[in-house]
């Protein structure tokens, strides 16, 4: 319907100078459904002009005509909730430094009139992005009237005293665990004796300095030092990694080199530290020794769930949109109940962490019985530049990380808030694999059964043209932000929700 029709709407009664068009259904059978809200009462008789007056404007193939006027008030305790869930979607970058106590609104003259009371750190982004207008707008298609906004400059910088205690975290104190076996028959070839123990090659990044490892050679190579003088490059496999162990010559080592061959069980001993970023091995003691027969690694054991959250800290998901205000709550399958999940979403500097692609937001949604209960979303410091494709993709650039936490002051955060739930993820692969990986060196291990919703979407809806997030989320009219962590989890979430509604089971 045209404004010019609205307007002809308004002018049919005073009381109706801020009425609005929530919704319009059309029927091939006929029927037509107008669901119209306004900030006073209609009578009952004006309802009947505004209903002669839709089937003037509209075609008459429209037979059965219905209109449902709903009044709504812009009530603070609304207006304020609205207001922070409207930042969470549009500008979350922002978003968490606003809470629902720095929002005052007030009724002036039939206009409302909020005020944001901001940080200092923030209050730049508001003046210079026109936030208010956003908001503004955003107000006045889910209420009646007109809304006008402020910004306040509180003139500090926010501290959580939560974050300035000194909470005392018992996994802060616990060492890395590092697995090890024991090996066989140890003979030495070269240097001082080493007992028969070694470290999984798998857990070399969780230490550094004098270690040993076992295993059998899988390559030798030989290469030459800047001034020309031999050395080798051992590749020593233990069936959970490879290392690269170099050893330099030594008129002892020269005459027993010869000795080993590729398919050599050794173990050996050495100083282990980082070059440009890399493991390096040098070798100072090797023996002959026979590796376990049928040797089944342990799982790695991960530091103790947190007892207090110190950088992020989940926050109550807040929603109050019309769909909500016109519509009945729906009703939770039983198969929910009982259940926690943590739907979560990265965003990260590219796909490949194996060659050093980071995590640059983390967003993620915990649902409880069935319900969507709260938030925790953060930015990540990378510490690497992100490049021009990702900000155009993501909108995250250097400038909105540089304060950002770095992934290891917030994974112990995130492994607390996981605990005990099931983690959901479209396309787990990624976004599951990624966060695990990077946990590797901080002693977190995430053992967390998972959900994938894309191939629960793909056994549920047969038949769509793809399963990308956007395309099964447009299917059940899911609006979102993509490409943002927090707004794709959320997503998420509520596709699981569907997807389960119509399975009435779930696939685990």
């Amino acid at each position: 319907m045209s404004t010019n029709a609205l307007n002809e709407l308004r002018a049919i009664a005073p009381e109706l100078n801020n009425l609005k068009i929530k919704n319009i259904t059309l029927s091939k059978s006929g029927r037509a459904v107008f669901d119209l809200i306004c900030d006073k009462a209609v009578q009952s008789d004006t309802k009947s002009l505004i209903l002669r007056k839709i089937r003037s404007l509209i075609p008459t193939f429209f037979v059965d005509v219905v209109v449902n006027i709903t009044k709504i008030v812009a009530d603070g305790e609304l207006v304020s909730k609205e207001i922070i869930a409207y930042l969470s979607s549009a500008h979350m970058s922002v978003a968490h430094s606003v809470k629902l106590e720095d929002v005052s609104f007030i009724n002036v003259g039939g206009i409302g009139e909020y005020t944001l009371s901001l940080d200092s750190d923030i209050y730049g982004y508001f003046d210079g992005n026109d936030v208010l207008t956003d908001v503004s707008e955003h107000l006045e298609e889910c209420f009646c009237g007109k809304f006008k906004g402020r910004i306040k400059d509180t003139g500090k910088t926010r501290s959580d005293a939560s974050i300035l205690q000194d909470k005392v975290n018992s996994a802060d104190f616990e060492t890395i665990k590092c697995r090890s076996f024991a090996v066989g028959d140890v003979v030495r070839l070269w240097g001082e004796e080493i007992d028969g123990r070694a470290i999984y090659i798998a857990d070399a990044e969780l230490v550094n300095g004098n270690v040993t490892f076992a295993g059998k050679i899988v390559a030798i190579n030989q290469k030459e030092t800047k001034k020309g003088k031999p050395f080798y490059i051992l590749e020593i496999d233990d069936s959970t990694g490879i290392i690269s162990g170099k050893v330099f010559m030594t008129k002892e080592k020269e005459r027993k080199m010869e000795k080993i061959n590729v398919g050599s069980q050794i173990i050996t001993r050495g100083e282990l530290s980082s070059f440009n970023g890399m493991p390096s091995y040098i070798i100072d003691d090797l023996s002959y020794c026979e590796l376990p027969v049928d040797f089944k690694p342990e799982e790695r054991e991960s530091k103790s769930v947190p007892s207090e959250y110190s950088t992020v800290f989940p926050e109550p998901i807040v929603e109050v949109t019309q769909s909500f205000l016109f519509s009945a709550e729906k009703s939770v399958e039983p198969c929910m109940i009982g259940k926690t999940f943590v739907v979560l979403d990265i965003e990260t500097t590219g796909v490949h962490y194996t060659e050093g692609d980071k995590i640059t937001e983390i967003g993620a949604v915990r649902i409880v019985d069935g319900k969507i209960v709260d938030k925790f979303q953060t930015l990540v410091n990378p510490g690497v530049k992100i490049s021009q494709e990702i900000t155009n993709l993501t909108g995250i650039d250097d400038e909105m990380v540089k304060d950002a936490p770095s992934f290891d002051k917030v994974v112990p955060d995130l492994f607390k808030y996981v605990d005990g739930a099931y983690i959901v993820a479209h396309n787990i692969e990624f976004d599951y694999k990624f966060i695990k990986f990077m946990s590797k060196e901080t002693g977190y291990v995430f053992k967390n059964e998972g959900i994938d919703t894309l191939a629960f979407s793909r056994e549920v809806l047969k038949g769509m043209k793809n399963y990308k997030l956007n395309t099964v989320c447009g299917y059940f009219g899911i609006e979102f932000l993509h490409h943002r962590a927090l707004s794709d989890a959320h997503a998420t979430a509520k596709l699981l929700l569907e997807l389960v509604a119509i399975k009435k089971s779930l696939p685990i």
